[in-house]
């Protein structure tokens, strides 16, 4: 039995035991909707740029689990929506994936699909394909234009923490711009160099609930990334990132002051 038969039975067992995150997987499937192509994507071993969070000097706070119960999870039955995981192999020194049991590790990667899926419909046209990292919750990849780029997105527990202030610093070619979300929540959208003076990246960082929140695209191979600012910020603000928000500030994928895998 390969290693997608005994992951998706896992996810069957979870989803049959709990009930149901929204249904975001039609998104990725819909009548009439554009379909992307679908790049073969390659990773070698090793991980991409450097974590966007880590080059703004974005502190993670020390701290416990939450300690909350077995969380709901997202349906099981999309495989037309399937995005075949990646695997990255850790570079020396970096933090292991977390182990964690055979039904919570089900959930996460369920909500990664939820992810993949909503990414693929957001991100602009150019991006071909877009795969979770697996055993890394908050880790993705996407393609364009044949080079692959590392996609972020973490909600981690963070009660009591504060958004950064947002500065412009032009000697680092680091921009950020605060902007009004719904519900009365501000976003930091930041641009700024990344590995090399000449290669770009995007991230946007919140709050939601109790969480801290954090989606960004890396430059990748000499090359920046292909998604600006202003598209990452028209992910965050879209209703069905939303709904995601909630699942996980409610449920945490990630731990209470878990760091972000690279950074």
């Amino acid at each position: 039995m390969d290693d997608a038969t005994m992951l998706r039975r896992a996810m069957d067992r979870t989803a049959q035991e709990l009930p149901p995150l929204p249904d975001l997987v039609p998104v990725a499937v819909r009548q009439g909707r554009r379909r992307r192509a679908r790049a073969r994507l390659t990773v070698a071993g090793g991980v991409f740029g450097t974590v966007t969070a880590a080059a703004l000097g974005l502190t993670l706070l020390p701290g416990a689990d939450p300690g909350a119960a077995l969380p709901a999870a997202p349906p099981a039955a999309f495989p037309s929506a399937y995005h075949t995981p990646v695997r990255v192999e850790p570079t020396p020194g970096q933090t292991p994936p977390e182990k964690v049991s055979t039904e919570e590790g089900a959930r996460r990667a369920q909500f990664q699909q939820q992810v993949s899926a909503l990414l693929d419909e957001l991100l602009p046209a150019s991006v071909a394909d877009v795969r979770p990292v697996a055993d890394e919750v908050s880790g993705y990849r996407i393609t364009a234009g044949g080079t692959t780029f590392p996609v972020k997105l973490s909600v981690r527990p963070a009660e009591g923490e504060r958004l950064q202030e947002c500065r412009n610093v032009p000697s680092k070619r680091t921009t950020c711009e605060k902007v009004a979300l719904d519900g009365g929540r501000t976003a930091q959208v930041y641009g700024m160099a990344v590995n090399r003076p000449e290669t770009l990246g995007s991230m946007v960082v919140t709050r939601y609930g109790r969480s801290s929140v954090l989606l960004s695209v890396d430059p990748s191979a000499g090359a920046s990334a292909p998604v600006t600012p202003d598209q990452l910020l028209a992910v965050v603000r879209d209703p069905r990132f939303t709904d995601l928000l909630t699942y996980a500030d409610a449920y945490p994928v990630q731990k209470k002051g878990a760091p972000v895998r690279g950074g």
